[in-house]
């Protein structure tokens, strides 16, 4: 008899296949963001996130059309990333002839002091690993960021970010194809967004469920206590109550629950 051996399952491999599940569910909505970033930045451990895409012109620029970091980022922070991965045709960022190419630069390998400085060195990120996929003048990037007190990415990770770029790449492709399809919606507002939170999570308290609804709907701490009428670090005490009834440690993972009830 032939014994063949089975490695264990990685701990983390039944937690990235549900999250996959619940971006492909929210593609072409607006709690797309959300599913992305409860992937990469809660699950994966990422610093940050962009996407990038170009269309029509072979030597333009792409534009980050969504962008979620760990740490806060000035608003030029967008257009100054683009620069510094696609400044140099040379040295940007490809696909590759077969598949998605794969891109990994350090905060060292951008020459000018001023993108480095705004794009890596002020928001606290070593490196970044890029995987682009596209054809002709279309090209659709996703660019992940390490943070400067982890030393980037391990080996490891590289190669376990580079297979899961190869399976979000077509899902962001198909995410895209579904925005720019839908039929504009009318916004959710706060209170049926409350509604919907405390039909799906019944243990929370009615002050913690209006936090955490108008949370999921990207209100700041200060505009929540302006509209409850409360101070923010009561708004603060209120979310993280929640995150702790609810096991989890981040808005992300919220709304990953909320799509996926």
């Amino acid at each position: 008899m032939i014994f063949t051996r089975i490695d264990p399952w990685h701990p983390e491999a039944t937690k990235i296949i549900d999250r996959l599940g619940g971006i492909v569910e929210a593609a072409g909505s607006d709690l797309f963001a959300a599913a992305l970033a409860g992937l990469l930045l809660d699950a994966i451990g990422a610093a940050g996130f962009a996407i990038l895409r170009r269309e029509g012109r072979a030597n333009a620029l792409p534009h980050v059309t969504l962008l979620e970091s760990r740490a806060p980022l000035p608003p030029s922070w967008a257009e100054a990333y683009a620069k510094a991965l696609f400044g140099d045709p040379a040295a940007a960022p490809q696909p590759g002839a077969d598949g998605p190419g794969i891109h990994r630069i350090a905060a060292s390998g951008i020459r000018a002091p001023m993108l480095r400085s705004l794009c890596f060195t002020g928001p606290g990120f070593a490196e970044a690993l890029t995987l682009a996929q596209g054809s002709g003048t279309d090209l659709i990037a996703l660019s992940i960021l390490a943070d400067r007190a982890t030393g980037g990415f391990s080996a490891f990770q590289h190669d376990e970010l580079n297979q899961l770029g190869k399976l979000l790449l077509p899902i962001l492709r198909l995410h895209v194809r579904l925005a720019a399809q839908a039929v504009p919606q009318r916004r959710v507002s706060a209170g049926e967004m409350e509604e919907r939170v405390a039909a799906t999570f019944p243990e929370l308290t009615r002050r913690e469920v209006a936090v955490c609804a108008r949370s999921v709907l990207g209100v700041t701490a200060e505009g929540i206590a302006l509209d409850l009428g409360i101070k923010q670090t009561s708004v603060r005490t209120y979310r993280l109550r929640a995150y702790t009834r609810l096991n989890i440690n981040s808005i992300n993972q919220l709304s990953t629950m909320l799509i996926q009830s």
